[in-house]
């Protein structure tokens, strides 16, 4: 059994150590407080059969779910929280407020050096190491992870992403709003809305939050789904099975 560290909870790299953890020592290095906060992906999947795949479907009652006729609405930053803890049930370890500090080769395994609040440890030792730096936050005064990728242990998979002004209303301002990319109605009587930057309007009760994000983007805004089914390339592409 082979070990392999993710940087970042970004929900592909989530979707990998779920995938890997049945068959490999995964460990997540979250460099923030809370792992896939602010969450940075739609909360729309295709089929609520995809979704039940992801998480026990006596959790998904957490997730305000709004069956839309084509489409599965659902709250993303409770998805994260109930992917989080299915990761931890699976033993993967979640380490957060840490930063990897330097990286060496040693014996065909990649040694990183951990600096962080929340690390047991010093060092921590892996055959591979999967970077999802690039599409994640930075930590705490714009602290960021050092990695080498030159090393043939680290695996640097490419996301293309496009930036987005994602607002959450109640549902009954909707009519108002007409230069949206994307609107994502709730079952709480809220729902989130997706614009170019630049094209954001405003709800006649104004905003409840909103955020600039990163959001993966592949000719159009993906859903969760394909968040999952990019996670399963990148494995069976660069991952040792």
């Amino acid at each position: 059994m082979s070990s392999i560290t993710i940087t970042g909870g970004g929900l592909i790299g989530l979707f990998c150590a779920d995938i890997l953890s049945s068959k490999h020592n995964v460990t997540i290095i979250e460099i923030n407080a809370e792992i896939g906060f602010p969450s940075n992906f739609p909360g729309i999947i295709h089929q609520k059969e995809n979704l039940s795949k992801i998480l026990n479907s006596a959790e998904l009652s957490n997730l305000y779910i709004f069956d839309n006729g084509n489409k599965i609405n659902f709250r993303t930053e409770w998805f994260v929280k109930l992917l989080s803890h299915k990761l931890a049930k699976s033993k993967v370890d979640i380490v957060h407020r840490t930063r990897i500090e330097s990286i060496s080769s040693v014996k065909k395994q990649l040694k990183l050096q951990l600096k962080g609040s929340e690390s047991s440890f010093k060092t921590l030792e892996t055959d591979k190491l999967i970077d999802f730096t690039e599409t994640l936050l930075p930590g705490p005064k714009g602290q960021i992870h050092t990695i080498d990728n030159s090393l043939d242990q680290i695996i640097k998979p490419i996301i293309p992403t496009k930036q987005f002004f994602v607002g959450t209303c109640l549902r009954n301002n909707l009519a108002s709003l007409h230069k949206s990319k994307l609107i994502i109605e709730r079952s709480d009587g809220l729902a989130e809305v997706w614009y170019e930057l630049g094209e954001q309007e405003t709800p006649k009760q104004g905003w409840i939050e909103s955020k600039i994000l990163n959001a993966y983007y592949d000719s159009k805004i993906m859903m969760v789904d394909e968040y999952y089914k990019k996670a399963q390339q990148i494995i069976n592409k660069m991952v040792i099975q």
